[in-house]
Parts: structure tokens; sequence; C-alpha cells
């Protein structure tokens, strides 16, 4: 296999019951996730699988953002770390304090 890098992707599959759908996360050739439910068309059970790793990338990614943000300022981050009202900005703060090193 020449060197592209790992391929995430999502699709659908007949279920193994034979009765409709479900949604498949591969990486790779692997298999790394299938829907519990089936669905009646693939296209459906693909939205599905959709909305499953949305919802879990989602929340990951946002912690991490919030840690990266807490490390970088050395607090909790306020509203104006994280780019919310009225005059944000989308960097996070640099921490200037000498103290800190």
């Amino acid at each position: 296999m020449p060197d592209e890098g790992l391929l995430i992707r999502l699709d659908a599959t007949p279920a193994s019951d034979s009765w409709g759908f479900v949604g498949r996360v591969m990486i790779g050739e692997a298999e790394a996730y299938r829907t519990l439910r089936s669905y009646a068309t693939p296209a459906e059970a693909q939205q599905a699988v959709q909305r499953i790793v949305a919802a879990a990338l989602g929340p990951l990614l946002a912690g991490e953002e919030w840690r990266a943000i807490g490390e970088a300022t050395g607090r909790t981050p306020l509203r104006e770390d994280l780019g919310i009202g009225l005059g944000a900005h989308n960097e996070p703060p640099q921490n200037n304090d000498p103290a800190r090193g």
C-alpha cells in the first residue's frame, strides 16, 4: 500500500441479518464501528453513522481546545479566550507572564 496516510471512511453495508443496512466507520480496511440499529436504506444508515461520529468528535475536540487554552493562559478559559462575544478574537491568548516562564 503506498504511503497515502490513514483513510477514515463512513459508509453503509447490508446488515448481517439481511434486514436493512448499517452504518460503518472504516479505518483503512478495518471496520472500527458498526451501528447497532439497522436502517431501511444505505443513505439513512450513512446519515446515522455521520451523526454518531459528529456527536462523539464534537465534545472531544471542544474539550481539547478548552484544555489547550487553559494551559496557554494558566487559568480556566474566559469568554474572551474562547472568542465569544463582542471584540472576540480567533487565536488563543499567549501567556506573557514572566513569572510563568
